[in-house]
């Protein structure tokens, strides 16, 4: 029930029909009794700043941001948490009195999200498949001691992580080396020959039987997951990652303890599964 007490929170995108990030918060507001609700807000690039603005006006609870505003976002806020300045992107905002903070959940998101599907991650290596702004998140969580490796395109570009051009014999050699490998890049989103190429061309046999195999996405079941679970690999969707950084978003906001399975229950919903 929306009331005159509510606090709003928003999930700033554009466009932004696709987040399913109302379904994920707003069953945490209800779980907790928590007087809030979460509302899609398309906001386009040129109004940014104005929508921010608007937000700090009405004393917003907190925002989740979203493509494509997670770098444009950086500059509107007062202070960065140490994991948005690492990541150099911001995907959750909080309002501290008059202070607007800009926070990176998606890394604690997917550390979480693997150690809470049973992954051991002492002594482990991990292989990343790209070198964008949600490669960045995942090594930053990875990080601790922990080997990472990135397979990209332009490796130069790479500051974060040793990384190796995107050939043949260098993904047969680091395949053949990981403990989990997680593929940061857009080729999943949709299935098709693109697809059915690129899944060709990755050596999945070189991988050791206890290997894990993850991806981002989270809207439907990658090829790559199919294949790797039908060669016996723990295999591990963008849910997971969704999951837990609307989780990290959620205590921030509140300061309470995320109701994690009313979340995962309207996350599956839904998606419809």
């Amino acid at each position: 029930m929306i009331r005159g007490t509510t606090r709003v929170a928003a999930v700033l995108g554009w466009p932004v029909t696709h987040t399913k990030s109302p379904a994920l918060l707003n069953a945490a507001f209800a779980a907790t009794s928590t007087d809030a609700v979460l509302v899609p807000m398309g906001v386009p690039p040129a109004d940014l700043a104005a929508a921010v603005a608007g937000l700090r006006a009405i004393r917003m609870l907190g925002a989740s941001v979203t493509v494509p505003h997670k770098l444009a976002v950086m500059p509107l806020c007062d202070e960065l948490s140490a994991s948005a300045r690492a990541v150099g992107a911001v995907n959750c905002l909080q309002l501290e009195d008059d202070r607007l903070v800009g926070h990176n959940t998606d890394e604690g998101g997917f550390l979480d999200g693997l150690l809470g599907a049973g992954f051991d991650l002492k002594g482990k290596r991990a292989v990343i498949l790209g070198a964008g702004g949600a490669a960045r998140a995942v090594a930053y969580g990875l990080r601790g001691g922990r080997a990472i490796e990135v397979i990209a395109r332009q490796p130069a570009t790479v500051s974060w992580a040793v990384a190796w051009p995107w050939t043949a014999e260098n993904l047969r050699d680091t395949f053949a080396r990981a403990d989990v490998v997680i593929d940061t890049t857009p080729v999943g989103l949709e299935s098709g020959s693109t697809e059915d190429a690129w899944l060709d061309a990755l050596p999945l046999d070189a991988l050791r039987p206890g290997a894990w195999v993850a991806s981002l996405i989270y809207h439907r079941r990658p090829g790559l997951l199919e294949r790797a679970a039908k060669r016996g690999h723990v295999t591990l969707d963008g849910r997971a990652m969704l999951l837990h950084q609307g989780a990290r978003a959620f205590t921030s906001w509140t300061g309470q303890p995320a109701p994690l399975a009313a979340m995962r229950n309207a996350l599956d919903a839904s998606i419809g599964t």
